[in-house]
């Protein structure tokens, strides 16, 4: 079935939301959201050069007339978050019913309608074994972008964390990056730790389905790695089943710890949770969010 997005009704319950960082980002525009430094709301900062997608009312067509090159006036008092949604779309996510990679997209798509309301920047970023492309998205109006580009990715990569790794070193703005993945890489929260050290303020979605947190299975089987196509036989045994728990346990646990070592927040979601679900009584709870 393929994925239908998120309902008028779901958007407009989101409408009173709002992010709520725990520092201040570096703005690439000025914003909506008051930055700590002193100044009055129109005091000229600096410039930068233009990118795509940039608000072009900042765009000073003076140097532009005479350099023919484009520059963006910066302002000093206020900012806009930068919101950076990382999507994995590694295999391992088209597990599940409903798919992990559609629970992400659903919740991508809600918290990105957020952003885009209060004034944020959001960046979508596939995370994915090829070097994504990433530019900002701003404003109500590009919520139908945002859509599209949900739709259009594909649960069919591998090497999350190299992916993760990638996008910590990419030239962009610090802030807050809410990562939506099920974290099935042994390296992850060693990657994890590299978005830590590039001063985001990380918000983990750990996204597992109820047979990966609770298998029922028995009898003779053969597991196929859905990344690498490895494939490894195994009677399920009470013991095989515990065994599997613990180091399932194990390995959640080291991404806890990487989460906290950097500041993060860690909620880990059931595939089949209603976003609105996890929105209010996860994200808000937490202080993620405020209205």
């Amino acid at each position: 079935m393929a994925w239908d997005g998120v309902s008028i009704e779901v958007l407009g319950r989101l409408e009173r939301y709002r992010f709520q960082p725990k520092k201040m980002h570096a703005a690439t525009i000025r914003g909506e959201r008051l930055s700590s430094r002193k100044g009055i709301s129109i005091e000229f900062a600096d410039y930068r050069h233009y990118t795509p997608g940039d608000d072009l009312r900042h765009l000073d067509w003076n140097i532009l007339a005479r350099l023919d090159r484009a520059y963006l006036r910066t302002y000093q008092d206020e900012q806009e978050l930068p919101v950076h949604l990382l999507l994995d779309c590694s295999a391992s996510m088209a597990f599940g019913e409903p798919t992990k990679f559609d629970a992400a997209r659903s919740l991508a798509a809600c918290l990105g309608y957020i952003g885009l309301v209060a004034g944020d920047a959001v960046y979508p970023t596939a995370l994915h074994h090829q070097p994504a492309e990433t530019r900002a998205l701003r404003g109500r109006v590009a919520y139908t972008r945002l859509l599209e580009w949900l739709r259009t990715r594909q649960a069919d990569g591998r090497h999350l964390a190299a992916a993760v790794q990638r996008f910590a070193h990419a030239n962009l703005p610090s802030g807050l990056v809410l990562l939506l993945t099920d974290g099935l890489d042994e390296a992850f929260p060693d990657a994890l730790r590299a978005l830590g050290s590039r001063r985001h303020e990380v918000v983990l979605l750990h996204i597992l389905s109820e047979v990966e947190l609770d298998p029922d299975l028995e009898g003779d089987l053969k597991l196929i790695d859905a990344e690498t196509d490895d494939a490894i036989d195994i009677t399920a045994t009470s013991g095989v089943l515990q065994e599997y728990q613990r180091r399932l346990k194990a390995h959640v646990e080291a991404i806890q710890s990487a989460c906290r070592r950097i500041g993060g927040t860690y909620i880990q979601v059931r595939n089949d949770r209603a976003p609105q679900d996890v929105i209010v009584r996860e994200l808000y709870a937490q202080g993620v969010l405020g209205v």
